[in-house]
């Protein structure tokens, strides 16, 4: 294969060309994916297919910045003439193209890890569940430019907290990654989630302090506080189950209101996978 990975950060690893990509540091503050990568790159992995150990925007990670000229997790598939973020997307969109892949992020919004998924990649559905994560989000129709998009690629969002604890959680979603595409010997941990479909943005109004008063992938019913601001109530005009929903993740929203699709992976696909959709307001 082509060994020039341009602007990326590649470690190979196993036999034979890299099948199966890890990926940590497409926001290069987000650092207990960056962190779990390169302990897998010094570990003695008995690895069974060739692995490639990516670290996307070493730039970015050198500085301590989520992005340098524009947030590369909102431009894929990029542009090999465009900026710094634009053409590492796009080159690590060539690299993703025919193998199976997962990136590892960071929110503030949410300390469980939960899986990014992407309705127009099915596949993806399915690897998410087989995954130690309580919960899939389908994001289809919001934020359409991120790496779930470009190629076969889950996401798991870990907490943003640089820790020895979220960088070993990072490195177990990894390894169990690993195993699930018999990349590394052992059965991956069971996995039993269920799935959600992100929609539109919980707007944060102008204020001084915020709380929030519902937890993520908990329902909230009509005409509930969800949050206050100032010490203002925010109640729901119609029920909804929060996603990334944070006082602290975002400076113009709360989060996004999601939906329940489905408590199995047999249900998404009855009810969900391949439905004629059309996005709602504010998708």
């Amino acid at each position: 294969m082509d060994t020039d990975f341009g602007p990326l950060d590649v470690t190979l690893r196993g036999p034979g060309e890299p099948e199966v990509l890890v990926i940590a540091g497409v926001h290069g503050d987000e650092r207990s994916g960056i962190r779990a990568v390169e302990r897998l790159r010094e570990a003695d992995l008995d690895l069974q297919r060739g692995v490639a150990f990516v670290l996307a925007n070493p730039a970015a990670i050198e500085a301590g910045e989520r992005y340098l000229d524009s947030d590369l997790n909102r431009v894929f598939p990029g542009d090999p003439d465009g900026d710094r973020e634009e053409r590492i997307a796009a080159r690590l969109c060539e690299l993703v193209e025919g193998r199976t892949s997962l990136s590892l992020h960071g929110t503030n919004a949410e300390p469980t890890p939960f899986a990014l998924v992407h309705s127009a990649q099915e596949r993806e559905f399915e690897l998410a569940a087989e995954l130690p994560v309580p919960h899939v989000v389908d994001h289809w129709g919001v934020n359409e430019h991120t790496i779930t998009t470009c190629g076969f690629t889950v996401e798991i969002e870990l907490a943003a907290k640089n820790s020895d604890d979220v960088a070993a959680a990072a490195e177990h979603q990894a390894r169990a990654f690993l195993e699930r595409v018999n990349a590394l010997p052992d059965e991956p941990p069971d996995a039993d989630p269920d799935f959600f479909h992100m929609g539109e943005s919980v707007p944060k109004p102008e204020g001084e302090s915020y709380e929030v008063h519902a937890e993520n992938f908990e329902r909230v019913p009509e005409g509930a506080v969800y949050a206050s601001v100032d010490g203002e109530e925010l109640t729901a005009d119609e029920s909804f189950w929060p996603i990334m929903l944070s006082a602290d993740g975002s400076a113009d929203i709360f989060g996004y209101r999601g939906e329940k699709i489905g408590a199995s992976l047999e249900e998404v696909t009855e009810t969900w996978i391949g439905a004629d959709r059309e996005p709602r307001d504010g998708e």
